[in-house]
């Protein structure tokens, strides 16, 4: 089990995890996302009305996986809790999750065509870890 401060440096590096939350009739929908991990809270970003937001504002739980394969080794760590629904994403909370996965440059090219505004963000407080 990986302690506080392990968690928060696993996290802060860029890699695509996969939110799963659960549809409707109780099937599992599990995903690859980009994430932000800030003030021990997890962000995504996504569409409104996608299946991730509609499953999230229903059940008001979440898990997030992360992977690692470097180095010849395999970690992963899961984290698994109550999901909040923020309807208004704004371009800086796109700019940092794309400077985060792409680099400065790429993120203004991408974020100054807009679409924040279809957007909403996924605030997860994990209240339970693996791995």
């Amino acid at each position: 089990m990986m302690t506080p401060e392990e968690r928060a440096a696993f996290l802060s590096v860029p890699r695509t995890a996969v939110l799963a939350t659960t549809g409707p009739g109780g099937r599992p929908h599990a995903v690859p996302v980009w994430f932000l991990w800030r003030d021990g809270m997890i962000r995504v970003l996504t569409e409104r009305g996608s299946q991730k937001h509609r499953n999230a504002a229903r059940t008001g739980r979440a898990a997030l996986c992360v992977e690692d394969r470097e180095g010849g080794s395999f970690r992963y760590l899961t984290a698994e809790g109550p999901v909040e629904v923020l309807d208004a994403v704004t371009p800086e909370d796109r700019m940092a999750l794309w400077t985060h996965y792409r680099g400065e440059e790429a993120a203004r090219a991408i974020v100054s065509r807009g679409g924040h505004e279809s957007m909403v963000a996924l605030i997860i407080r994990p209240d339970r870890w693996l791995g």
